[in-house]
Formats: structure tokens, sequence, C-alpha cells
């Protein structure tokens, strides 16, 4: 009996599990110490910690030599470190961006609440991110419409933003997410505001999204004045939004406060808000459906950029709100109501852009057809930018291709694209056309393609000069 309890001590110690502390200190290049960094175990990134104000970290671990992953906003991510006083080299990209999120910094998990979006973006007043739900008037922070997932992401760092839609449910009390992230503190030591400025972002939807759906919100960038008591809105409240639509249609439009009608070409004055559409209903269809169909239907990841330019002065007559989905600059809203916004009279010749306004959710009205009818959908974000330049991150993404395949693109590609119907090849060969599902609706030999009649939108071309598939943009 002795023996078989030593034994059984034994195979115990031997085999329960060992746990280690792991210490250290993050800091800047400059010595400073890193508030709210995160550290995670590299090779379970759900074991993490934060650094404290004296950048100061405590991590119980199963080994001493356990490699860490190290992020903070604003600093460039260590995936894999074996360092325990560690040093983070600035953000590059924030030497040309205003603003840049990569989510790299955020801990994973099924739920992420409003107090941590505080700790981890210190420039958010965390309007809505949270799951929007609430219990006796409180805010339910345990619903997952809001996460962090380190499988998908367009960026090495391997981090984005998840969202869910819920089934059967609309608006921002019940569905994605939505707040406002000032651009104050933009690491360059100053509140941040202009008149000028690109934001890109990257977006892909789950697999097996429902785009019959009518549509939803996306994020953009906008105005308010951060004095404004809570409860209150501003004269300089404004949000230059986009929306998705049925087929993937991509869509933009202004929220401006206003009790009259402008000068400019604006439609309905809804909640005492005036909306200026920057898109067309397809003729005889509903308010669902709008030309420039299929854009972000396709799997994957796809890459939007905004372009806010405010008037200069209340007649200045040089503001514009344009737009590019995976490179394309598909459509341009000259905003001569900017004349009618900027009005000294009404307070408001003062207007800027200064925050990022991080916001989907399916719906912005109670349509049936907004709400999905038999699953949950997601919808997944990543590398914020906002530059005083444009981005253009498509073709960034697009030169990041092997030297192989920069080369294979070069020798398939075409001009003009965008075209109206005609495109032109750099040698005869033989080519197929492929629709947005797949299906092969026309081919030929030659130099020369011709889609003249065929539908506006997105198509495919495969040749015999490479392996690549080009995209081609019927306008």
């Amino acid at each position: 009996m002795k023996i078989n309890l030593i034994y059984l001590l034994l195979l115990l110690l031997c085999t329960a599990t060992i746990e280690a502390q792991v210490s250290g200190t993050v800091k800047d290049q400059s010595g400073n110490p890193i508030e709210n960094a995160l550290v995670c175990d590299a090779n379970n990134v759900s074991n993490y910690t934060k650094t404290d104000e004296n950048g100061v970290f405590d991590l119980t671990t199963g080994n001493t030599s356990t490699q860490l992953r190290i992020g903070a906003l604003k600093y460039e991510t260590l995936k894999f470190t074996s360092q325990r006083n560690i040093v983070l080299a600035p953000d590059p990209l924030l030497e040309n961006d205003e603003y840049h999120i990569s989510f790299d910094h955020i801990r994973i998990g099924d739920t992420y609440t409003e107090d941590e979006l505080k700790k981890d973006f210190p420039t958010s007043n965390g309007i809505g991110f949270y799951d929007g739900q609430t219990i006796n008037g409180q805010k339910d922070d345990t619903q997952d419409r809001a996460s962090i997932d380190y499988e998908n992401s367009i960026d090495p760092g391997g981090v984005s933003l998840k969202v869910k839609y819920p089934k059967g449910l609309l608006k921002t009390g019940n569905s994605g997410i939505d707040t406002r992230i000032p651009l104050m503190n933009t690491f360059k030591d100053n509140y941040y505001e202009s008149s000028d400025l690109y934001l890109s972002y990257w977006i892909k939807f789950s697999d097996d999204f429902d785009f019959n759906l009518c549509g939803g919100k996306l994020p953009s960038l906008g105005g308010s004045d951060p004095n404004t008591p809570d409860g209150e809105r501003d004269n300089n409240r404004w949000k230059g939004r986009i929306m998705f639509r049925k087929g993937g249609a991509i869509q933009f439009y202004m929220e401006l406060p206003g009790e009259q009608e402008p000068a400019d070409n604006a439609t309905n004055e809804d909640e005492n808000e005036l909306r200026f559409w920057g898109n067309r209903v397809v003729d005889g269809s509903d308010i669902c459906s709008f030309e420039y169909e299929n854009y972000l239907r396709m799997q994957g990841w796809h890459n939007i950029e905004l372009h806010y330019v405010l008037e200069s002065s209340p007649n200045g007559n040089d503001g514009l709100f344009e737009g590019w989905v995976d490179g394309i600059n598909y459509d341009f809203v000259g905003s001569d109501y900017f004349n009618y916004y900027r009005n000294p009279e009404e307070n408001r010749e003062n207007i800027t852009i200064n925050h990022i306004l991080i916001s989907t959710f399916l719906g912005g009205s109670d349509i049936d057809d907004y709400a999905p009818k038999d699953n949950d959908y997601y919808v997944w974000f990543d590398e914020f930018r906002v530059s005083e330049q444009r981005i253009n991150e498509w073709d960034f993404y697009t030169n990041s291709l092997s030297v192989e395949d920069q080369s294979n693109l070069l020798n398939i590609k075409v001009f003009p694209n965008p075209s109206s119907g005609s495109y032109n090849l750099p040698k005869k060969t033989n080519w197929i056309i492929y629709d947005l599902l797949g299906k092969e609706i026309t081919k030929g030999i030659g130099k020369t393609v011709d889609l003249t009649g065929y539908p506006k939108g997105i198509y495919f071309l495969k040749t015999e000069i490479s392996d690549l598939t080009l995209k081609l943009v019927l306008k």
C-alpha cells in the first residue's frame, strides 16, 4: 500500500501543471513606460495581461522561457520575443498618417466591452461600443456582437475586429457596433481636426452573408463639438456615411443637421437631418437596389477608401465626397450643400472632420428586408488609417504579391480599366470573361475585349498570358 501511495504522489507531481511567472517592462525608445500594452503568450494568445502605468507586466505561463507577443496603440507589434524588458518602435505608418488602428494591441475574446474600449483607445468617448442590449435599463456586455479575432486579418499582425449582425435584429440598439473615436491624442501631441482627410480600412463579410438583405451602415469620418454636453446634438455634428446595399452595392450619403432644403439636390429630410445621396437607385426598383452592384459580395477582404473635403469657406465651392472600392474610384459627390451647411448665421462656419465613426449595423429603418432571417452574420474590419494624402492600400496590397506574381500581373494589365465597354490587352491571346458568380459570359481571341451592352459592374478576365485573374470594372 505504501509503495502504491508513493507511486501515486510521484505521478501527480510529474503530471501537475507547473506555473511560471514571467515579469518585465514595456517601454518606448526614449525609455518612457507604455501603459496598457497587451502582453500575450505568443503560443496561446488567450493567456494575456496588460502593463500598468509604469509599463510593468506579470504573466503566469507554463514555462519561464515562453515567447511573448507585445502590442500597443501607436507602436509596431512584436509577434515573438524572448525578451522581458521590451522596447517598442513607433508604428511606421504614423509618419504619414494622422491615425492608424490595426487592433494588434487588443486582447482576444468573445466579447469586447465599452470599458475595454476606453482603455485601449484613450481617445474614445465610448458611445455605443458595447453590444447595445440593455437589461433593466443597464448596458448588457454579455453579448458577443463585438469581439477580437486572431485568425482573420489583412495585415501580418493577424488581428481584426469581428462584428455580429444578429438574426432578426436591426439598428444600433440590436445590431453591430457604433462609436466615435475622436482624432485626439493622434500621436502628434494635440487634438486633431481638418477640413480635408482620407479614411481607409479593410472589410470582409462572412462567406455565407446574405446580400439579398437591404443593407446596412459602414464606418466613415465625421465631425462634432467635443464640448457639447452629453445627450445634446451640436450644430457641427455631421456624418459622411457609407452604406452597403442589396447585391453588395455601395451608397454614399451625408447626414447634416438642418431644417431647410439647401441649394443642392438633397432628397428626404429625416429626423431633423438633411441627407444627400451619392449614388443612384436603379430605375424602377425599391430603395434597397442601387447601381454599381456586386462590389462587396465577392468573398474575401475588400478595401474602402473615402475622401472628405469640406468647403474652405461658406462660398468656397471646393468641397467633395468621393470613394474607392478595391482601388476603383467609382463615384464622386460634389458638395454645393456645404455652402448651405457652412452658414455663419447658423454658427456652422467652423465645421471640421475630427473623429472616426466606427459604426456598422444592419438597417437604418424598420424595413424587414434589412434583418437576417435565418442566421447571425459577421463582418470583419482591419487597418483603419486616416491621412491627409491618398492612402491607396489596395495598390499597396497588390504590390505585396511575390515578384513572380507582380510580373504576371503586369503582363496581363489591360487598359482602360474601368471602361465603358472596350478593354485593350498587351498582346493577342485567348481570353474568357466571368461574372461575379464565376459563370462564363463570353470568350474570344485577340488584343481587345468588348463588354459593350453588358450590365455595369465587376467582371473577371482569364487569359493564356498568366495564371492570375484580372478584375475588370464596367462603368
